[in-house]
């Protein structure tokens, strides 16, 4: 098998005099497609560890739930540690994914979704209408408060003080990957003591329960009407406390912290580029999202996916098949996924919103991953991004320089931080 080939962002990229991928990671390449770490043991089979950088395969192994399942987020440690506590949707397979995964379906229905739309316009009036020209504001803050308030009302998080729970998770968010990234509930073993997460159960997701109990009691001749939100169909589902407590740690991490990332890295796109931002003005809400969708496919917040094989898996790749033994470890590199010359076409590392691709291939290709685990939410993300983008733009922003770059060890996806913008009149 060929060796890996580092990341050329100028080489093609200059040539179309485009603007290119601002987040390299150290050890990105984009071939080959299938790649035996040659850092991995070998000792046992159950360590191999193969990274997959071509669409298809990636593809092909995201919907193999039959001899792959989740194995990213901390899930090895969770299945190793027989915790009595239920897994949370992140690491659900088979029956049981699939049964709370429909529940939570028609919470990001398109209908359901648009009806967002009006309380994130609102809600981005409020926050954008903070800056000032004579003050720096830190967008990843301001951007965090809003995707907060969002998710929050998917959740059910809405009977507490909104500024306060934007604090509380901000400071929860703050306390680093290497303490708090691991998976939710290792999270919940680390923190139970601290008053972070006990501010935020507390005053937080204890209240939310109880103001659903109370709610369900008066609708017990029609318990449907309730299912309204995350924690109402969880509490339909006989969860307990905690485990609606884990639920919501997930959710936050996957709904706040991940949509806080995009918005800030489309604003940095957006600022650097004077076309660009020219061109996102003038369009319409369905061209502002073509750009977005770009955006996202060229810098996924989630660098990698990770998958472990439940029984032999046969990778179909152009330099034929590869075999892969009962538990072997399966790294998604999404970074390269999205840049698959095959699958984008020429200069796969330029932003080039309006690609022609295959008609099966989503314009944001793998950053909201594919099969049973595609993230439920990517239209909601989407739609929030371009609300909050929109609100900003109508001023003339500057900023200061360009935000702090941080690598999650986890997602290797980026945290950027301090990324301070104002206005410019």
């Amino acid at each position: 098998m060929a060796e890996s080939q580092p990341l050329d962002t100028a080489g093609s990229a200059a040539k179309s005099n485009c603007p290119t991928r601002k987040l390299s990671a150290a050890g990105d390449a984009l071939f080959p497609g299938v790649e035996r770490r040659a850092d991995e043991p070998e000792q046992r089979s159950r360590e191999a560890r193969w990274t997959v950088r071509s669409f298809d395969v990636a593809r092909a192994v995201l919907r193999n739930s039959e001899a792959v399942r989740q194995a990213g987020f901390g899930a090895d440690t969770v299945n190793r540690a027989g915790s009595s506590m239920r897994p949370p949707i992140l690491y659900l397979e088979g029956s049981a994914h699939r049964t709370q995964r429909s529940a939570a379906a028609r919470l990001f229905a398109p209908k359901v979704t648009e009806d967002y739309r009006d309380m994130m316009e609102r809600l981005s009036d409020e926050l954008v209408g903070t800056l000032r020209t004579d003050r720096w504001v830190d967008l990843s803050r301001l951007s965090l408060r809003m995707a907060v308030q969002v998710a929050a009302r998917v959740v059910g998080l809405t009977d507490s003080s909104l500024a306060g729970m934007s604090r509380r998770l901000d400071s929860f968010f703050d306390s680093g990957p290497s303490e708090i990234s691991r998976n939710p509930i290792s999270v919940l073993r680390f923190l139970r003591g601290r008053s972070t997460l006990l501010r935020f159960y507390y005053l937080d997701v204890k209240p939310a329960i109880r103001a659903r109990r109370r709610r369900r009691r008066w609708i017990r001749r029609a318990p449907r009407l309730g299912r309204d939100d995350v924690i109402s169909q969880l509490l339909d589902a006989g969860f307990s406390d905690l485990d609606i407590l884990t639920e919501c740690v997930t959710y936050g991490a996957a709904g706040m912290a991940t949509t806080r990332e995009f918005i800030t890295v489309a604003v940095w796109h957006l600022l650097d580029d004077p076309d660009l931002i020219e061109r996102y003005r003038r369009a319409s809400t369905a061209e502002r999202i073509v750009i977005l969708n770009e955006i996202l496919r060229l810098e996924p917040v989630v660098g990698h996916l990770y998958r472990r094989t439940t029984g032999p898996v046969t990778l179909a790749t152009p330099e034929g098949p590869v075999e892969l033994p009962l538990g072997s470890l399966i790294d998604l590199d999404l970074r390269a996924v999205n840049a698959d010359q095959s699958i984008v076409g020429g200069c796969p590392m330029s932003l080039l919103p309006g690609r022609e691709l295959p008609p099966t291939v989503p314009p944001t290709l793998m950053s909201f991953g594919d099969g049973h685990h595609r993230c439920p939410g990517g239209p909601l993300a989407i739609m929030e991004t371009e609300v909050f983008v929109s609100a900003l733009l109508r001023y003339d922003l500057i900023a200061e320089g360009p935000p702090i770059v941080q690598w999650n060890p986890v997602t290797q996806g980026y945290n950027l931080d301090r990324f301070r913008i104002r206005r410019r009149s």
